[in-house]
């Protein structure tokens, strides 16, 4: 919503394996915008597991990364963001 229309990902960051997650293991995934440029968007992402059947203070986080992304137009070329032309 925040690029209105196509996003491609260009790079991503420190991507940090904590720990495996398991068939059956619930995963919640938690995102926050970090950054804008002129046609870009950095979003920090982190991904928690709860083992099944345990209480939510038993989640740990398992993996994270920034993530870039740059809103393309019908051509797949870089344009800028809502309100950055």
């Amino acid at each position: 919503e925040m690029a209105q229309g196509r996003c491609a990902t260009v790079a991503l960051d420190g991507m940090v394996f904590h720990q495996p997650v398991s068939v059956g293991d619930e995963v919640s995934i938690y995102a926050k915008v970090i950054g804008t440029g002129r046609t870009s968007i950095r979003i920090h992402v982190e991904a928690w597991k709860r083992s099944r059947g345990q209480p939510l203070a038993t989640s740990v986080r398992v993996t994270q990364g920034v993530f870039t992304y740059v809103a393309i137009d019908q051509n797949r070329k870089p344009r800028p963001l809502p309100g950055k032309e």
